[in-house]
This record gives structure tokens, sequence and C-alpha cells, in this order.
């Protein structure tokens, strides 16, 4: 089984949602979105609008066309002449002129002329302008402006049509465009300029007041703007009350991690010094041997000491003879004293050393950061728990050459100490616990493996579960190995286990070479 672990990210509240200020990043952005999506609304409106009224200019220039083919289908028709219709001076046809039986006057109304009376009419009825023009006119009426110029010109290149909003005489037009070719029934009149079927004669134009499209904008805007507003106002106000209930549940869950980080800190703590509590009747032994010869030896050097002070006060007096320094045997005292001092010397470095690593298990300061030697770690929490090991299993090294490793080096130890004391548990009679370390480009790792009982597959499932345990009431916690997960855990490593029954099991702890040296601890 292995129990892979994901490194731990930042506890503390994210500045956007601890600080109200940046919240004004969100409200800045809504407003942007609310203003785009207003402004594209906006003018999709204002092209929709305008195409509505393209389109109703196509129709009038199609009802044109219309009343035009059937006008030419016939070869012109004849109206009375009257005020509004006097006779075209500018169509020449033998036949433009005449009189009926019974004397009323007829003119004869050519499509183009037709056109003209037709617009007149439109003109002072719907204020829609349209009007036949041509680059080549007959009528001088029907020059083009500019605009109807270029978009003759570009009829003659291959356009389909125009229209623009373009300034006119009554302020600013829709104005639209299309091309008139020149088909059979056109040449009896303007087979003379030199036109063939095909060709582009002109165009009508169709013009209209842009006022009303206007109108209608300014009062669909105004709706718009205000249905925008009234929502980015409740939308704001309920993300504001939404982003403030968000802080406050934050910063409640923030208040309830840190409790939970204490207690599981104090919780650390407590497991840790129930470890060295359990440990120390062999820590004491491991103490009490080198104090119990160096007492010995202190014993001895006192009634050395005692002979030569004797010796001398007696030689001061007169007192000794010869025979006396003679029997004091100063070499074998040199010799003896050079060896008590140097074994006590040595047993004084071993307790010295025993109360250090001590020291670091129970030091309280949990949260310091540093470039550690993991293997001189190792070697420490060694000397801590030689006692309950040395009865129980060989240990074996085989360290690697370690780079240093950022983390809390306290932390680690305790790591080893509750894989180190396990393995020592699991051993019946007398086995081997190997200690290997190692690393690669990323990671480097601490391997622990013994040749105790193994591990049963239902027991593996939960051996990181915190309480759990297999041991006898009041004999284990059963905390040490879910601290030690949860210690990998925010170190950003993993712990993975294999195990055998009745083989062993082996322990893996795996370390980033370049941890979080500003991430949480335990």
């Amino acid at each position: 089984m292995e129990a892979h672990v994901t490194p731990v990210s930042g506890r503390t509240v994210p500045r956007f949602i601890r600080q109200r200020r940046w919240w004004a990043v969100l409200l800045v952005l809504w407003a942007v979105a609310v203003g785009l999506y207003t402004h594209l609304h906006l003018a999709q409106l204002r092209e929709q609008m305008t195409q509505v009224a393209l389109a109703g200019a196509r129709n009038m220039f199609r009802m044109v066309i219309l009343t035009r083919n059937w006008n030419a289908s016939h070869g012109g028709i004849y109206v009375p002449v009257n005020r509004r219709v006097e006779p075209n001076p500018y169509l020449d046809h033998p036949q433009r002129d005449l009189t009926t039986t019974d004397g009323i006057k007829l003119t004869m109304v050519n499509p183009a002329y037709m056109t003209r009376l037709i617009a007149e009419m439109a003109e002072s009825s719907s204020g829609a302008i349209f009007r036949l023009t041509s680059l080549k006119p007959i009528r001088p009426g029907n020059k083009p402006d500019a605009w109807e110029g270029q978009s003759l010109h570009a009829f003659e290149n291959g356009a389909k049509e125009t229209f623009a909003v373009a300034e006119g005489q009554d302020g600013m037009m829709l104005r639209y465009m299309a091309p008139l070719p020149v088909e059979e029934s056109c040449l009896d009149c303007h087979r003379r300029q030199g036109y063939q079927v095909g060709d582009i004669r002109g165009g009508i134009s169709v013009s209209q007041r842009y006022e009303p499209i206007e109108n209608a904008m300014r009062n669909h805007t105004r709706d718009v703007l205000l249905a925008s507003s009234i929502s980015f106002v409740l939308a704001t106000l309920l993300g504001w009350l939404l982003l403030e209930l968000l802080r406050r549940r934050w910063l409640e869950l923030a208040s309830k991690v840190h409790e939970l980080e204490e207690t599981q800190s104090q919780l650390l703590q407590s497991e840790k010094m129930a470890a060295i509590g359990q440990l120390a009747a062999g820590v004491a032994h491991e103490i009490n041997n080198p104090i119990g010869f160096v007492n010995s030896n202190l014993g001895s050097l006192k009634n050395y000491t005692g002979q030569l002070i004797d010796l001398l006060e007696r030689s001061r007096k007169g007192e000794a003879s010869e025979a006396d320094f003679v029997a004091a045997d100063f070499d074998y005292l040199k010799r003896d004293i050079d060896d008590l001092l140097h074994e006590s010397r040595d047993g004084l470095e071993r307790v010295k050393k025993i109360v250090a690593d001590l020291k670091d298990f129970s030091h309280v300061d949990q949260s310091e950061w540093q470039e550690a030697d993991l293997n001189a770690g190792i070697e420490s929490t060694l000397n801590v728990v030689w006692n309950e090991l040395k009865y129980k299993a060989e240990v074996v090294r085989e360290f690697g050459d370690l780079p240093r490793i950022p983390c809390v080096a306290a932390q680690i130890n305790q790591v080893v100490m509750n894989l180190l004391v396990n393995a020592a548990h699991a051993i019946d009679g007398r086995g081997t616990i190997t200690v290997r370390t190692g690393h690669d480009t990323r990671e480097a790792w601490i391997e622990i493996a013994d040749t105790g009982r193994g591990i049963p597959a239902d027991v593996m499932q939960r051996i990181f579960e915190p309480f759990y345990t297999t041991k006898p009431v009041g004999k284990g916690t059963g905390l040490g190995l879910s601290l030690s997960y949860d210690i990998v855990k925010k170190h950003g490593g993993r712990i993975e286990v294999s195990s055998q029954v009745g083989i062993g099991t082996t322990f893996r702890v795996t370390l980033p070479l370049h941890g979080l040296p500003s991430g949480p601890s335990a």
C-alpha cells in the first residue's frame, strides 16, 4: 500500500478575501462587462434598425422597378396633359403627344418620366425621396450628387447595391441605391446614347430621414441604460453581500484551522514527549552506564590523589623514606590516572550527546526551517532510541551522500524515531533494521526496513489513521504514524509502506530537495 501526499497550500486567508479593497477589482471588471454588453447590445440594435430601414428602401426600389417595367412593356403610357403633367421636353418620340377624338390632349409618360412623377408624390406624402440618376443623364436634373456618383461608378465595377448614412438637405439621411441595367425595351429611348443590353444605364437612389431611427435609438438606449444600471447595482449589492459572507466564513474557518493547528502542534509535542517518556528507562540506562564508571573512576582518582598528597606531606616533614617513593610506583599511577581520565571523559561525552539529542527532541519550537543534514539527524535519533533497539535488532546503516535538505529538522527526526521504534516493536526475538538514505535530482529519501512480523492487509489500510493501534491498551497512543504522515505531508513529501507478513516491512519517506521554507509546519 502506498500513501501519496499532496503538498499543503498556504493556510492564511487570501488577501483578496481578507482586504475588501481588492473587491474593487471585481467591481471594475463587472462594470466593464456590463458596459461592453450594453455597448454591443445597442450597436446590434442600431444595426437591426438600419437593416429594417434598408429593407424598406429595397422594397421601394423594387416597386419602382415593377412600375417601370410595366410602363416599358407597354411602350409608355398616355395621360391627359394638366398642370402637374406637362409634355416631357426630354422625350424624343414621334408620338409623344396625341389628341383624342373628343379633343383631350394626351402626352406620353415614359418609364423615366413616370419615375420622377412617382418620386414627387412619394416625397410629399411619406417623406421618402427617390430619384433616377445617371452618369450620362438626358435630363440635367438627373445629374448625380457626389454619393450617387460614387455608387454609379461602383455599379460599373460590379457592385449590386450601396447604402450609407450621409448628410442630406434635411439632416442625416439613410441612403440606398441600386443599378438600372439596360434592357431591350430601354433601347427605344437610349440606343442613341450608345447603350447596349446589360450596360449600367444609371440607378435609382432611395433616401429617407434618419431622425426617426435616431429617436427610436435614443428611447431604447435610455431604457437599456436604465435596465443595465438597475441590474448592475442589484448584482453589485448581491455580489458584495456574498463576498462579505464568504469573507466572514473564511475568516471563521481560518480561525478554526488556526485552533486546529495549535491543537495539532500540542498533540505532536505531547506525542513526542510521550515517546520520550516510553524511552526514558532506556535512556536512563544509557546515561547510568557511563555515569557509573565515571563515578567509580572518580573514586579511584580520589584514592590516588589521597596517597600522593600523603606522600608529599610526609616528604615535606622529612618522614618519607626512599622506600616509600619506590613503593608508590609513579609510572603505574601515571598510566592509570591517564586511563581513568580518558575513560571518564568519553563517558561524559556520551552523556552530553544523549542529553543534547533529548533536548533536540523535546524542543518546543516546531516551525524553524533550516538546511538540515538528514544523515546526522538519523544518527542523533539512533542515539536516543538505542536502548530500545540494541536488544531487538542489529542496525545496519546504508547512508548515501545527501545534500542538505530544507525542513524542520526536529520533526523529521521524530518521524525517523517513530519508524525506528515501530520497527523494533515489530521484531520477535532478534532481527535486523536497515536504515538507508539516498537522493535523485528532485528528491531525497529515507528508508527503514525491518525483518519483523509484517503488516496484514486489513491493518495496512488503517495504519495512518489517528488513534489506530494494534498494541494493547496503555502500550501505544495510535498517533505515531498519523503524525508522521502529517509531518511528511506538510513538507511536500510522501510516506509509503510495503510489507509482507512473516518477512518484514519497509517504510520510505520522500522529501523534495527544494522544500517549502515559507510553508506551514506542524
